[in-house]
Order: C-alpha cells, then structure tokens, then sequence
C-alpha cells in the first residue's frame, strides 16, 4: 500500500536525511536560508543605523551647545550597539545541522529571547534619551536674554531657572516611557523585523500543519 502524504513528509522532512520527499526539504531549506538570510540582513543594517544616528547625535548636540548631551546619548547608542552584538554572537550556538523545522523553531525561539533581554534595557533607554533630548531646549531658554527674563518675571516656581511644572511634566513623561518601555520597544521592533517576522511563524505554521 502507498504511504500516505502525511507519512511521506514525516519521513521526508523529519528526518533531514530521508530521500523519499528530497524536494519538499530542499523546498524548505531554501525558504529557510532566505527567510534567516532577510533576518540577518535587516539586523546589520540596523546595527549599522544605530552607530549612524549615534554618530550624528554626537555632532548635532555639539553644535547646539550641549556637548555633554552629545556624549551621552552617544554613549547609550553604543550601548545598545553592544548589547545587540553580543545576543547577535549567541546565533552560533544554534545547531545549523538541523533540519529546517528545528531550525526554524530554535531561531524563533532565540528572536523572542534577545527581544526580551533587550526589552529590559529599553525600558531605561527611552526615558534617558527622551530627558537627554530637553536639555538643549533648557539650555536655549536658559542662554536668551528675551526668553530668561521672561520665564523670570512669569511668576513661576523656577528649578535652575526652569519652571517647576515643565520638571514635573518631563519627569511624568519619562517615567510613563519606562512603564511602557516594553510596549514601545514592542512596537519599534514590529516597525522594523515585522514583515519578516510575520513570514517566520507563518511558515513554521506551514510546517507544523503538515507535520499533523
């Protein structure tokens, strides 16, 4: 009696090593090399704009006075930086001998960790960036003749010459970007992995549903 489809990818794509659907693991090992290929593409060239917009901070905050912002800033891009390099380096433990279906698995299940770790240090990125971001503006306000008087004579409670509500609007702003560090650093990712990502799980789908 014939073996059923069923029977036949099992053996076939199971076990890497079958010949009786050497096609459909072709077929799939190519979906898998282009699929992983994008992914890795889309990683460096986001490593690339990190240092870039890093780079640019740098020289842009340097311009406007407030050097020390610049460094920063820098210094948390950089961060960054070198955090995604270090989860990037652990792609090598995953066992590239496997069939396209464990690998698949095994690589969806290193994305979601690295986004998770990464989540945890985005929580504080966001907020410090976005604090880092007003100090040029104090800086602005602060340095004019016009603006300084002005705020002087508003009748404002004043911090460093800053009214006390503009601190305390900041300062909530910050610490709703940390609630919500994790939710937007969500968001970020879906932004820039998301098409590929969504491709990921669909074809794992794929897999599983012929598997059973």
């Amino acid at each position: 009696m014939e073996k059923s489809i069923e029977a036949i990818w099992k053996q076939g794509f199971i076990e890497s090593d079958a010949l009786i659907a050497p096609k459909l693991n072709n077929l799939y090992n190519q979906k898998t090399k282009t699929i992983i290929d994008k992914l890795k593409r889309a990683m460096r060239f986001n490593l690339y704009l990190i240092v870039v917009i890093a780079t640019m901070s740098l020289g842009l905050y340097t311009m406007l006075g407030v050097p020390y912002v610049g460094i920063f800033i820098f210094i948390l891009f950089i961060g960054v930086y070198w955090l995604s390099i270090k989860h990037a380096r652990t792609i090598k433990n995953i066992d590239a001998s496997m069939n396209s279906y464990d690998y698949l698995k095994s690589f969806h299940t290193w994305v979601k960790k690295a986004i998770s770790n990464n989540s945890k240090v985005m929580r504080f990125f966001y907020p410090l960036i976005f604090l880092a971001s007003l100090m040029p503006i104090m800086h602005a306000l602060k340095s004019g003749e016009v603006t300084s008087t002005a705020i002087s004579n508003s009748g404002f409670h004043l911090i460093y010459g800053i009214p006390t509500f503009a601190w305390i609007i900041s300062f909530v702003l910050a610490i709703l970007m940390y609630v919500f560090g994790g939710k937007i650093y969500q968001w970020d990712v879906n932004l820039f992995y998301g098409r590929i990502f969504k491709k990921l799980e669909i074809m794992i789908a794929e897999m599983e549903k012929l598997q059973n």
